[in-house]
């Protein structure tokens, strides 16, 4: 008899780190889409209130001593603000009064019904903040 036997029999050992590494992939994947979600609709929440209060200041401040400019860029601001539908009236309006002031080479002065409707657009859109 041999005291000394050091062969063993193979002994099958279950692996299950494949397994567990592709829960981990899966999981990671699925908590990184959660967060991209979350974060997406935070910043479109986020810039839309900030996005508002920006067209508001740079339409506050259209200054009207060149009616060409001024009328190019109250129209461009304006369409970022009117976003119902009293103001998207009011904004159609005022945007008929300063087409005259946009298309031409040579502009006169603002009129005072033009501005009167900007600064009813502007009190509009102030109200709804």
């Amino acid at each position: 008899m041999n005291k000394f036997i050091d062969i063993y029999t193979p002994v099958t050992i279950t692996d299950y780190s494949f397994y567990l590494f592709l829960v981990v992939i899966i999981f990671g994947l699925f908590l990184g889409f959660f967060l991209f979600q979350k974060a997406f609709v935070f910043s479109k929440n986020h810039c839309k209130i900030n996005c508002y209060k920006y067209f508001l200041q740079k339409f506050s401040s259209i200054d009207w001593s060149n009616p060409k400019v001024a009328a190019y860029r109250a129209t461009y601001y304006g369409r970022f603000l009117a976003n119902d539908a009293r103001k998207k009236d009011i904004f159609l309006q005022m945007k008929s009064r300063l087409d005259k002031y946009k298309y031409k080479k040579e502009v006169s002065s603002i009129d005072q019904e033009a501005i009167n409707y900007y600064n009813l657009f502007k009190q509009v859109c102030d109200e709804s903040l």
